[in-house]
């Protein structure tokens, strides 16, 4: 189970990287998933105040979840407002996905899986 690797990758952190907000976060980011994209619904305000730190260290704690190849960032331009954009977070779809398996398979034949991953094989003896 991947996710459970994941769990164990994140638990292994040092505690400079804040293992169990890192933890908190990703529990997070894998209940607050749109289906069709595995796009993060939270902003980094809403996740802040679920994980109880302030939003500057959200930052800091999706980055060591991106380094570990489990979400990717990108920047989303509002009108109006000055600088690079709101991060917006995705879930990489060897970890996890709830939308079309057509769409799920195309978006994880481009994305790395996180960390050294090893698929389990399931199903029939």
């Amino acid at each position: 189970m991947q996710t459970a690797t994941i769990w164990d990758a994140i638990r292994e952190l040092p505690s400079d990287d804040r293992p169990n907000q890192v933890r908190h976060a990703f529990d997070l980011v894998l209940l607050n998933l749109r289906q069709d994209t595995g796009e993060v619904l939270l902003t980094r305000d809403q996740l802040a105040e679920r994980i109880g730190c302030a939003p500057k260290h959200v930052s800091t704690i999706m980055g060591t979840l991106e380094k570990m190849g489990v979400i990717r960032r990108e920047r989303r331009k509002i009108e109006g407002m000055q600088g690079r954009g709101v991060a917006v977070y995705f879930i990489n779809p060897h970890v996890a996905w709830n939308g079309s398996l057509d769409v799920r398979k195309a978006q994880a034949a481009e994305t790395r899986p996180p960390m050294q991953l090893e698929l389990l094989q399931g199903g029939a003896s």
